[in-house]
């Protein structure tokens, strides 16, 4: 009898207490990554206004250019890897055609649509190249191209988190004779450069 008695008032009164610090547990728990998250969200919101850092543009603005010889206004996209044209500042924004025998002049530079490889000659591709410099059995480009990073969040309060943003590298090519213009490291560039006396490009 005494032990039945024992049974009840555990069940009564000491399941109850369990079960209400539990619930406590669970409520500080969830208390503590709201508030964490909450803390990440607004030291987000304060570093990002709303806009992708950086530019997808080399210049918002149009520049006198041509296309195979037809002056125009253009601007480049570095991102999508297209020029876009106007004949006039007030026309409609149109798209040059992206054909190998399209030839783009822009920024003093001739921009070639063709075939390439990076580095390694495994990955190949299609795109704008900026011809550097033309010495007839071997040609040198350059290309500006620019990748989207997404936005990352920083894995504790104190490191600090990066908005989404356009990040820019220029890349070099080499074309010898006819062949497929791969990629080459800038060391190798700039070692070939100082024997052909042409180290001024790098800074252009």
């Amino acid at each position: 009898m005494k032990q039945l008695k024992k049974l009840i008032f555990l069940f009564f009164v000491v399941f109850p207490m369990i079960n209400y610090s539990q619930d406590y547990v669970r409520t500080l728990l969830g208390d503590s990554v709201n508030k964490s998250t909450k803390l990440k969200s607004d030291r987000f919101k304060s570093m990002w206004d709303g806009k992708i850092k950086g530019e997808k543009y080399d210049n918002l603005q149009f520049d006198i250019g041509s296309v195979n010889g037809d002056e125009m206004l253009l601007r480049y996209n570095r991102y999508n890897d297209e020029f876009e044209s106007k004949k006039t500042l007030n026309d409609k924004t149109r798209f040059v055609e992206r054909k190998l025998s399209k030839v783009v002049t822009y920024n003093a530079k001739k921009h070639f649509f063709l075939p390439y490889y990076y580095r390694g000659g495994k990955n190949f591709n299609v795109g704008y190249l900026a011809l550097l410099v033309d010495l007839d059995s071997i040609k040198f480009y350059r290309k500006d191209e620019v990748k989207f990073q997404p936005a990352t969040f920083s894995p504790t309060t104190i490191e600090i988190g990066f908005p989404p943003r356009f990040t820019k590298r220029k890349l070099f090519f080499i074309q010898n004779e006819d062949a497929t213009p791969i990629q080459i490291g800038k060391r190798k560039l700039t070692k070939l450069f100082e024997e052909y006396q042409l180290d001024s490009l790098l800074k252009k």
